[in-house]
């Protein structure tokens, strides 16, 4: 089973806008809510390639009591942790399909105190103990530290395969320790490093040296250019053919569901590379994040170039 762990939750709220670009006052023509978060955005993506998936998340007030409400209705399997006061946040999608355009507004999230965030991690240690893989995804709210989200990393069960997709402070922190895999963005792995990284050879070397400080495992999304992993037997670099996207909200975690489908099965980290590629594209032919259609996936799969880099 995969467990994915979602520390700051949010009401996904996707607003289809024909034409708001250009408009001073619009209509919406479409509202889909959905339960969002980096973390949901994976437990969708690996339910649609048939990985057994429990999500686990920080709630908070009428708006965690909605997403949870949407979790189910989506046939998602949750467990939640409930702060004591605070709101989850709701975050805007306001896109045009037509025009392939899109706006995204995130709020940061409801103010976490030590008590709640103790709770919080004493769910994900206890779900996490009949979990063979384990993802905790997205950013912290505001009042969890840096040495508080490692604390939460480093206390999983030592069995558990554990997947870690961050950013900003958190992500510093990250790249110490020794996790079985990091996802990662070629913007946040060159914000992390100090240096620009546009190449899939610039991101192969980059995530070789990030190896030598902890992970087992890293993978970074190169955004049309598809994306390099790298572990200990190699490097390799994978990419669809050129598409025509709808939205490219919520890849990155399509194709982390992708890859941890390939290494829950017991596949190569090269062939879980070439399965995350071609499930991230497929997220991009579709409105709202970590949805995707299983033909796209074959046929994007099928169609996946991939090659060694070293």
């Amino acid at each position: 089973m995969l467990l994915t762990v979602t520390p700051n939750p949010a009401i996904d709220r996707l607003l289809i806008v024909p034409g708001f670009r250009h408009s001073d006052v619009c209509r919406v023509a479409e509202r889909i809510d959905s339960a969002g978060g980096k973390g949901f955005n994976v437990t969708r993506a690996a339910r649609t390639l048939g990985v057994p998936v429990r999500a686990c998340a920080l709630l908070g007030g009428e708006n965690g009591r909605q997403i949870a409400a949407l979790a189910q209705a989506e046939g998602l399997e949750g467990v939640w942790s409930w702060l004591s006061a605070g709101e989850s946040r709701i975050c805007l999608l306001i896109t045009d399909p037509e025009a392939r355009d899109h706006l995204t507004i995130n709020e940061t999230g409801p103010t976490i105190n030590p008590a709640d965030w103790s709770a919080f991690i004493e769910l994900v240690w206890q779900q996490a103990c009949g979990a063979a893989f384990v993802a905790i995804s997205g950013s912290v709210p505001p009042g969890v530290t840096p040495a508080q989200y490692l604390e939460l990393a480093r206390g999983l069960p030592p069995e558990a395969f554990v997947c870690i997709d961050t950013s900003g402070p958190t992500l510093d922190a990250a790249l110490d320790l020794p996790v079985d895999l990091l996802k990662i963005n070629m913007h946040e792995l060159s914000a992390a490093l100090g240096r620009t990284i546009t190449t899939p050879d610039q991101a192969g070397a980059a995530a070789a040296e990030v190896m030598r400080r902890g992970p087992r495992r890293v993978i970074v999304t190169l955004g049309a250019q598809g994306a390099v992993a790298v572990d200990a037997h190699g490097a390799w670099h994978a990419r669809t053919p050129p598409l025509d996207p709808i939205s490219p909200v919520g890849s990155g975690d399509a194709a982390l569901a992708g890859v941890i489908a390939v290494l829950h099965n017991g596949g190569s980290l090269a062939e879980a590379l070439r399965m995350g590629v071609a499930c991230g594209a497929a997220n991009t032919l579709m409105v709202g994040a970590g949805r995707m259609r299983r033909d796209d996936v074959v046929r994007l799969h099928a169609a996946t170039d991939l090659t060694a880099l070293r």
